[in-house]
């Protein structure tokens, strides 16, 4: 995200595929929304060609936005993991995405992931 292509690199990528998808390690540890940074780069990649934007690296859940056509979950939470000191640590999200077959994303639903005792993922019906 530092690199001077960032922008045409994923210009680039998404005419060589059918639906682009860009993951960021990005966000600060524990924070429950997204900041000017993630929103910014996320954002960006909605405007080079992205369709779906997934974050990951606070280890708490964040926001899921809409954005020109694509969708930017800033960060998904924990969905395995051994943090088990506070209860934002030990959930994290389930993204299911509908698509049409020209990549346009219809819709998206939210299912919140538990992580037991034994540090076990759990999906909320």
């Amino acid at each position: 995200a530092n690199d001077d292509k960032f922008y045409e690199a994923l210009t680039q990528a998404s005419k060589e595929v059918e639906i682009l998808v860009a993951s960021f390690h990005f966000g600060d540890e524990y924070q429950t929304k997204s900041n000017a940074r993630q929103q910014t780069l996320a954002r960006r990649a909605i405007d080079a060609g992205a369709k779906l934007v997934i974050g990951h690296h606070p280890h708490v859940r964040q926001e899921v936005e809409r954005y020109k056509g694509g969708l930017i979950a800033y960060s998904l939470g924990n969905f395995v993991f051994d943090q088990d000191f506070s209860q934002e640590t030990k959930q994290g999200t389930a993204l299911e995405v509908s698509l049409s077959k020209t990549g346009k994303i219809l819709d998206y639903q939210e299912q919140l992931v538990t992580i037991d005792k034994d540090f076990h993922p759990n999906i909320s019906s």
